[in-house]
């Protein structure tokens, strides 16, 4: 079974470790205060998680809008995968929630301390900076500029029942002037974010981040496809030149009055 959805209209700048950027693509799956518990869930963990591109590779016209379609898929057998703001720890699998974080500025400098409470659980989507020729660096400002829809991916609650596949429009690259160049294009780094926000127990602010499932973290859809990873490839036609656009107006006008006359 596919579900079809599309994802937010936010989205923000956001530096990671190790110089790992993101544009994020922010809205909420889903917001959750909770305390923490150490009671354990029947579902799948992130790691059953797979985000593939829904279609990988195609052809389009210079002057076409290119969307992009995600597929995330519960490959755990017997295990659903639960998203639900009405339970402890939005009813996420206590092993994928981060225990800890990093407090910046606090008492004694900055330090990784442990969570005494959760406040926020929020899932979205974004995409890696530079990667690929659709977009240049974190900016957009190549042969494509970036459509985000505007409906949200997901609700305050979501579920994925084993096997099952959620395929969602993730962006829609339009071509930048009217046009562009012709000649292949790659869009490979897309990931899911889930941002946990809460306290330690002098209640200083603590928040963090965890991927729980992406397309591929390589640097380059050529080294993506060495791994077999999931990337997005379309080849990009020439617009015909004036001249020729003539001359096969005027070719196909000949080929119409020369059956005209055999008609006759």
């Amino acid at each position: 079974m596919v579900d079809h959805q599309n994802p937010p209209k936010f989205n923000a700048r956001r530096s990671l470790p190790m110089n790992f950027n993101f544009l994020l693509r922010r809205a909420s799956l889903a917001l959750a205060s909770v305390v923490f518990s150490t009671a354990t869930w029947a579902q799948a963990p992130f790691s059953s998680l797979k985000l593939t591109f829904s279609e990988p590779t195609g052809t389009v016209g210079a002057t076409d809008s290119v969307p992009v379609y995600l597929t995330l898929t519960n490959t755990d057998a017997t295990q659903a995968f639960v998203f639900d703001a009405s339970l402890p720890l939005a009813g996420l699998n206590p092993a994928d929630v981060p225990t800890s974080a990093w407090r910046y500025g606090g008492p004694g400098g900055d330090a990784l301390v442990d969570f005494a409470a959760y406040t926020t659980f929020r899932l979205t989507t974004g995409y890696g900076c530079s990667t690929g020729n659709f977009t240049t660096g974190c900016i957009v400002t190549g042969a494509y500029s970036v459509d985000w829809p505007s409906e949200p991916v997901f609700g305050d609650t979501f579920s994925l029942q084993p096997g099952q596949a959620f395929n969602y429009l993730f962006v829609t690259f339009q071509p930048a002037g009217g046009a562009a160049p012709a000649g292949t294009y790659d869009f490979y780094r897309s990931v899911l974010w889930l941002d946990v926000k809460g306290v330690d127990a002098d209640g200083n602010e603590l928040s963090t981040i965890v991927f729980p499932a992406g397309t591929c973290d390589r640097e380059s859809a050529a080294a993506c496809a060495a791994i077999g990873a999931s990337f997005f490839t379309r080849t990009v036609t020439a617009v015909p030149e004036p001249t020729s656009a003539l001359m096969l107006a005027a070719g196909l006008a000949g080929v119409v009055v020369a059956v005209r006359r055999r008609r006759r």
